[in-house]
């Protein structure tokens, strides 16, 4: 729990800084960036099914050892980035002193739209934590399946998430993010109410 939660707070403060670089190598193509920089968590995400198919079921948690050597080459990727990211704002024009433009919107128009983001986030994060942690239960429980089978399943399910992240940023350049988050996250629930009742080709 306590290396979850430090993981959480790694993420909390990396995410909006990495956010923000992404933007500034997009070279104006703000979608298409913002989707290659989500799709490295998401193939982590996805990839990790296989990897523990592959090293911890036959080897066991000992295993998970090797796995410290993946952030070990992100951090000297990512210092090479800061170093990158610092040059670039050096040479920017200074904009310290200046003030931070007033909003356009109102008020409570504001408040609103943080309150629908939020709800969309948690609703998005908490039906992936769920498919996480019981989708290979569920298929062991529902269609007799084994665990190394539910294991493939739960990764063509990450998988398709990182894909649909990586075809999401150019629609979103293309037709408008606002469009994009919301079908992207309600258009799952039909999916969802229909999933109980789908037999293994269709839960596939």
């Amino acid at each position: 729990l306590l290396a979850a939660a430090l993981v959480g707070t790694g993420s909390s403060v990396f995410h909006p800084e990495s956010s923000r670089v992404a933007r500034m190598a997009s070279g104006g193509s703000y979608g298409l960036a913002q989707s290659l920089f989500q799709v490295g968590g998401n193939m982590g995400s996805s990839a990790g099914p296989l990897l523990g198919l592959a090293l911890v079921m036959p080897h066991g948690q000992g295993s998970l050892a090797w796995f410290a050597l993946i952030p070990l080459l992100a951090i000297t990727v990512l210092f090479r980035i800061g170093t990158w990211s610092k040059m670039r704002l050096r040479a920017a024009p200074a904009q310290a002193g200046t003030a931070a433009p007033a909003s356009p919107f109102p008020r409570p128009v504001v408040m609103r739209t943080l309150v629908v983001l939020l709800l969309l986030i948690f609703s998005k994060y908490f039906y992936m934590a769920g498919i996480n942690s019981y989708f290979i239960f569920y298929l062991q429980h529902k269609f007799g399946l084994s665990a190394e089978s539910g294991q493939l399943h739960l990764f063509l399910f990450l998988f398709a998430v990182a894909l649909g992240t990586i075809i999401g940023g150019p629609v979103g350049d293309r037709v408008g993010r606002k469009l994009v988050i919301w079908v992207s996250i309600l258009g799952v629930s039909p999916f969802t109410l229909l999933l109980p009742y789908a037999n293994l080709f269709w839960t596939s």
